[in-house]
C-alpha cells in the first residue's frame, strides 16, 4: 500500500491525523488481509479505504511446500509475478524476498537469471512478501529477512533502501538491522555505497569462484566488476564496518579442484573477517552440473589443509524448486 497516496487520501477526507496512523499500524501488524477486518475504523471508512486501495500490493496465486519452507507465486498490480519463500527454522522464521522480476545478471546457476529482466520491485512491493507471510502464518511473524530472491538487490537501489527503512523501523516492521541479510553478485561500486551507510545490515557476496575466467562464465558481471576489483570493495567494507562478511560459493562439478581451493584459500585469507558459506549447487534447467558427494567432501579437506573456516549450508525446499537459485516464475508452481 502506497501510504503517501492514503495520507492524501485521508486528509482528503478532513480525517484527523491519528487515523493515519492507526491504519499505518493495523498495516504492519500482519494481522489484516483485508481493510474490513480493521474494527477500530467505522464502516464508512472501511468501505472507502477498500474502494480506493488494496491492502497489500501483491496477490497469492499459489503456495507449495511443507512445515519447514513454503514458496509462494505472488502476483502484482501489472499482472508480473514474483516468488517468495518462507523457512522455518523452528527458533525462527526468515522469510526470502524478491527485489526484481526476473535479474539482468544471468548467472548461469540461477534460474531467475533464464527468465531476464522485466522491472524493478517498488518499496511496498518489496515490505509487502513480509506482510504476505505475516498475515498467512498469524500469529507467528517472521523474525528475520535474506534477500535472496529473485534479482539483485543492489541494482533496485532507492527502492532497497527505502524498503529497508520500513523494514527496519519501529514505526515499520520492526525487524532489527542485524537480522536482514543482503547478497549480491558483487555490484562492487554498491558494496561501498552500501559501507557507507554505517548499517549493521549482514552483507553477503555470491563468489562461487576465484577464477576470474571461470567466474567470468558463469557470472557475467564479473567482466564488469573483476575479482581485484571486488576484493578491494570488499576489503573497504570489513575495513570500515568491522563485521564479518560472508562469501557464497555453491559448489560445481568445474569449481572444487585443489587449486580452486588454494585459491579460495588465498582470497579469503586476505581478511580475518571474510567468512565462507559453502551451498550444494541446487540443479536449475540448462544450468551448471552440481559437484558429487565425493567432490565436495574432497573440495571440503583440500580448505581445511588450508586453514579455511567455513559452514556447509543446508539447502531447504529443493523439492518445491524453492532453493537458492531456483526461483522463476515461468517454469516452477
Amino acid at each position: 500500500m502506497d501510504l503517501n497516496q492514503l495520507k492524501t487520501f485521508l486528509d482528503s477526507q478532513n480525517l484527523p491525523p491519528f487515523r493515519f496512523r492507526q491504519i499505518v499500524k493495523n498495516y504492519f501488524s500482519g494481522r489484516y488481509a483485508s481493510f474490513d477486518q480493521m474494527t477500530d475504523l467505522s464502516l464508512d471508512l472501511r468501505a472507502k479505504l477498500s474502494q480506493n486501495f488494496s491492502l497489500l500490493s501483491v496477490s497469492e496465486t499459489k503456495t507449495v511446500g511443507d512445515n519447514s519452507v513454503q514458496k509462494s507465486l505472488l502476483k502484482l498490480s501489472d499482472n508480473q509475478s514474483i516468488e517468495t519463500v518462507l523457512m522455518d527454522y523452528e527458533d525462527w522464521i526468515t522469510a526470502c524476498v524478491s527485489s526484481q522480476v526476473g535479474c539482468a545478471l544471468n548467472c548461469q546457476f540461477c534460474a531467475t537469471g533464464k527468465m531476464g529482466f522485466k522491472r524493478n520491485l517498488t518499496a511496498d512491493e518489496i515490505v509487502d512478501q513480509i506482510l504476505f507471510w505475516n498475515q498467512k502464518i498469524f500469529p507467528q511473524f517472521v523474525g528475520r529477512i535474506v534477500f535472496m530472491g529473485m534479482g539483485e538487490p543492489f541494482l533496485n537501489w532507492d527502492n532497497l533502501l527505502a524498503a529497508l527503512e520500513i523494514i527496519n523501523s519501529p514505526d515499520g516492521l520492526n525487524i532489527g538491522a542485524r537480522k536482514i541479510s543482503i547478497s549480491t553478485a558483487g555490484v562492487a561500486d554498491k558494496i561501498i555505497e552500501f559501507t557507507n551507510l554505517d548499517t549493521q545490515i549482514n552483507l553477503a557476496i555470491s563468489l562461487h569462484s576465484v577464477n576470474q575466467k571461470y567466474r567470468e562464465s558463469i557470472m557475467p558481471i564479473a567482466r564488469q566488476y573483476n575479482l581485484d576489483e571486488l576484493k578491494k570493495a570488499c576489503l573497504y567494507y570489513v575495513n570500515h564496518t568491522n563485521r564479518q562478511l560472508f562469501f557464497e560459493y555453491a559448489l560445481t562439478d568445474k569449481n572444487t579442484s585443489q587449486t580452486d581451493a588454494k585459491l579460495l584459500a588465498n582470497f579469503l585469507h586476505s581478511h580475518r573477517l571474510f567468512f565462507l558459506n559453502l551451498i550444494p549447487l541446487n540443479p536449475v534447467d540448462g544450468g551448471l552440473t552440481p559437484a558429487t558427494k565425493d567432490q565436495q567432501k574432497l573440495f571440503m579437506n583440500y580448505l581445511n589443509q588450508y586453514g579455511v573456516e567455513y559452514s556447509l549450508r543446508k539447502s531447504f525446499g529443493q523439492s518445491y524448486s524453492a532453493a537458492c537459485g531456483q526461483l522463476a516464475t515461468e517454469t516452477s508452481i
